[in-house]
Protein backbone atom coordinates (compact mmCIF):
# COMPACT_ATOMS: atom_id res chain seq x y z
CA UNK A 1 0.00 0.00 0.00
CA UNK A 2 1.34 3.38 -1.20
CA UNK A 3 1.28 6.02 1.70
CA UNK A 4 2.13 9.83 1.66
CA UNK A 5 1.33 12.50 3.69
CA UNK A 6 4.82 14.26 4.90
CA UNK A 7 4.77 14.55 8.57
CA UNK A 8 6.93 16.74 11.08
CA UNK A 9 8.75 14.73 13.96
CA UNK A 10 10.19 16.15 16.84
CA UNK A 11 12.45 14.12 18.93
CA UNK A 12 15.67 14.13 21.58
CA UNK A 13 17.45 10.99 21.69
CA UNK A 14 19.34 10.63 25.05
CA UNK A 15 22.72 8.39 26.66
CA UNK A 16 21.36 5.41 28.37
CA UNK A 17 23.96 3.63 30.55
CA UNK A 18 22.14 1.98 32.79
CA UNK A 19 18.99 -0.06 31.00
CA UNK A 20 17.05 -1.25 34.32
CA UNK A 21 17.43 2.23 36.12
CA UNK A 22 16.10 4.43 32.96
CA UNK A 23 13.59 1.05 32.29
CA UNK A 24 12.28 2.04 36.27
CA UNK A 25 11.84 5.87 35.71
CA UNK A 26 10.11 5.38 32.32
CA UNK A 27 7.79 3.39 34.19
CA UNK A 28 7.16 6.03 36.55
CA UNK A 29 6.01 8.15 34.09
CA UNK A 30 4.55 6.35 31.18
CA UNK A 31 2.63 3.74 29.94
CA UNK A 32 4.14 -0.02 28.46
CA UNK A 33 2.81 -0.35 25.08
CA UNK A 34 4.87 -3.69 23.52
CA UNK A 35 8.41 -4.58 22.61
CA UNK A 36 9.42 -4.68 18.64
CA UNK A 37 12.18 -6.38 17.25
CA UNK A 38 13.21 -3.58 14.25
CA UNK A 39 15.73 -4.07 11.47
CA UNK A 40 16.56 -1.01 9.21
CA UNK A 41 18.50 -0.34 5.81
CA UNK A 42 19.43 2.67 5.12
CA UNK A 43 18.83 3.77 1.35
CA UNK A 44 20.85 7.23 -0.14
CA UNK A 45 21.86 8.81 -2.80
CA UNK A 46 24.98 10.14 -3.23
CA UNK A 47 26.24 13.64 -1.61
CA UNK A 48 22.07 14.07 -0.90
CA UNK A 49 21.01 14.38 2.88
CA UNK A 50 17.55 13.06 2.19
CA UNK A 51 18.00 8.90 2.99
CA UNK A 52 15.07 6.41 2.39
CA UNK A 53 14.80 3.69 5.44
CA UNK A 54 13.03 0.36 4.76
CA UNK A 55 12.35 -1.11 7.99
CA UNK A 56 10.91 -4.81 8.94
CA UNK A 57 9.21 -4.18 12.24
CA UNK A 58 8.35 -7.58 14.20
CA UNK A 59 6.57 -7.20 17.52
CA UNK A 60 6.13 -10.88 17.98
CA UNK A 61 2.50 -10.83 17.23
CA UNK A 62 2.78 -9.78 13.31
CA UNK A 63 5.48 -8.33 10.87
CA UNK A 64 4.91 -5.41 9.13
CA UNK A 65 7.21 -3.75 6.43
CA UNK A 66 7.89 0.38 5.55
CA UNK A 67 9.65 2.41 3.30
CA UNK A 68 9.90 5.98 4.25
CA UNK A 69 12.02 9.31 3.30
CA UNK A 70 13.18 10.53 6.58
CA UNK A 71 15.58 13.73 6.41
CA UNK A 72 16.61 16.22 9.07
CA UNK A 73 15.28 20.28 8.57
CA UNK A 74 16.51 22.17 12.14
CA UNK A 75 17.46 21.55 15.46
CA UNK A 76 15.90 24.03 17.83
CA UNK A 77 16.75 23.65 21.71
CA UNK A 78 18.07 20.50 21.41
CA UNK A 79 14.86 18.54 19.81
CA UNK A 80 15.57 17.51 16.27
CA UNK A 81 12.51 18.23 13.85
CA UNK A 82 12.79 15.81 10.81
CA UNK A 83 10.42 15.24 7.96
CA UNK A 84 8.86 11.75 6.91
CA UNK A 85 7.35 10.56 4.36
CA UNK A 86 5.90 7.35 3.95
CA UNK A 87 6.21 5.34 0.37
CA UNK A 88 4.76 2.08 1.41
CA UNK A 89 3.06 0.71 4.46
CA UNK A 90 2.67 -3.23 4.04
CA UNK A 91 3.32 -7.02 4.35
CA UNK A 92 5.90 -6.94 1.41
CA UNK A 93 9.08 -6.32 1.35
CA UNK A 94 9.62 -7.03 -2.43
CA UNK A 95 7.29 -4.11 -3.06
CA UNK A 96 8.61 -1.80 -0.60
CA UNK A 97 12.05 -2.21 -2.59
CA UNK A 98 10.05 -1.78 -5.73
CA UNK A 99 9.06 1.57 -4.27
CA UNK A 100 12.24 2.71 -2.76
CA UNK A 101 14.02 1.98 -6.46
CA UNK A 102 11.44 3.83 -8.37
CA UNK A 103 12.34 6.74 -6.55
CA UNK A 104 15.92 7.44 -8.16
CA UNK A 105 19.84 6.16 -7.60
CA UNK A 106 19.38 4.98 -4.59
CA UNK A 107 21.69 2.30 -3.11
CA UNK A 108 22.30 0.70 0.22
CA UNK A 109 24.10 2.39 2.11
CA UNK A 110 24.44 0.42 5.77
CA UNK A 111 21.55 -1.69 7.78
CA UNK A 112 21.23 -2.66 11.85
CA UNK A 113 18.99 -4.10 13.87
CA UNK A 114 17.41 -3.01 17.24
CA UNK A 115 15.04 -4.03 20.22
CA UNK A 116 12.60 -1.11 20.58
CA UNK A 117 10.58 -0.91 24.32
CA UNK A 118 7.73 1.31 23.42
CA UNK A 119 5.48 3.72 25.85
CA UNK A 120 3.17 5.85 26.12
CA UNK A 121 4.22 8.60 27.64
CA UNK A 122 2.66 11.90 29.72
CA UNK A 123 1.33 14.79 27.68
CA UNK A 124 1.12 12.51 24.58
CA UNK A 125 4.82 11.39 23.70
CA UNK A 126 6.51 8.51 22.80
CA UNK A 127 9.17 7.01 24.65
CA UNK A 128 11.27 4.30 23.42
CA UNK A 129 13.99 2.66 24.22
CA UNK A 130 16.32 1.82 21.41
CA UNK A 131 18.46 -1.14 21.99
CA UNK A 132 21.26 -1.69 19.42
CA UNK A 133 24.35 -3.93 19.31
CA UNK A 134 26.47 -1.20 20.24
CA UNK A 135 24.48 0.89 23.11
CA UNK A 136 20.88 2.12 24.34
CA UNK A 137 19.25 5.01 23.87
CA UNK A 138 16.00 6.73 24.91
CA UNK A 139 13.99 8.51 22.78
CA UNK A 140 11.18 10.97 23.74
CA UNK A 141 8.99 12.25 20.80
CA UNK A 142 6.17 14.65 21.01
CA UNK A 143 5.66 18.80 20.74
CA UNK A 144 8.45 20.15 22.08
CA UNK A 145 7.62 21.64 25.44
CA UNK A 146 6.24 18.32 26.28
CA UNK A 147 9.96 16.99 24.87
CA UNK A 148 11.24 19.01 27.63
CA UNK A 149 8.91 18.57 30.60
CA UNK A 150 9.31 14.50 30.47
CA UNK A 151 12.64 14.69 29.88
CA UNK A 152 13.07 16.36 32.94
CA UNK A 153 10.74 14.15 34.91
CA UNK A 154 12.91 11.23 33.66
CA UNK A 155 16.46 13.35 35.41
CA UNK A 156 17.40 15.04 31.97
CA UNK A 157 18.37 18.04 31.17
CA UNK A 158 18.64 19.92 27.56
CA UNK A 159 22.75 19.51 27.68
CA UNK A 160 21.91 15.74 27.76
CA UNK A 161 20.28 15.63 24.41
CA UNK A 162 21.97 14.14 21.31
CA UNK A 163 21.78 15.66 18.02
CA UNK A 164 23.80 12.65 16.72
CA UNK A 165 21.52 9.76 14.29
CA UNK A 166 22.51 5.99 14.78
CA UNK A 167 24.47 5.84 11.47
CA UNK A 168 27.37 8.20 13.29
CA UNK A 169 26.96 7.06 16.67
CA UNK A 170 27.99 3.07 15.58
CA UNK A 171 30.42 5.01 13.67
CA UNK A 172 31.72 6.73 16.95
CA UNK A 173 31.71 3.39 18.39
CA UNK A 174 33.75 1.61 16.53
CA UNK A 175 36.43 4.47 16.84
CA UNK A 176 36.19 4.67 20.09
CA UNK A 177 36.87 0.74 20.61
CA UNK A 178 38.92 0.39 17.14
CA UNK A 179 36.74 -1.90 15.76
CA UNK A 180 36.71 -2.52 11.86
CA UNK A 181 33.27 -0.63 10.33
CA UNK A 182 30.19 -3.37 9.22
CA UNK A 183 27.76 -2.94 6.89
CA UNK A 184 25.02 -5.43 8.58
CA UNK A 185 25.20 -4.32 12.00
CA UNK A 186 23.32 -7.37 13.84
CA UNK A 187 23.64 -8.54 17.76
CA UNK A 188 26.51 -10.75 17.96
CA UNK A 189 28.30 -8.23 15.80
CA UNK A 190 29.14 -10.44 13.00
CA UNK A 191 28.83 -8.89 9.41
CA UNK A 192 31.95 -7.42 8.14
CA UNK A 193 31.77 -4.37 5.66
Amino acid sequence: MKEGNPKLEEEIKLAVQDIPTILSKVRSVAKYVRTDYLRDIIYGIKDEKKKIRLRVQDNFEFRLVDATYKYRVAVEEGIKKEIEETLYKGNSYEDALKIIYSQGEFVEENSYEKTRVIFDGPHDTEITLDIYPYGAWLEIEGESSKIHEVAKRLGFAQKDYIETGADDLYLAWIKKHNLPEMWDVRFGLGGAK
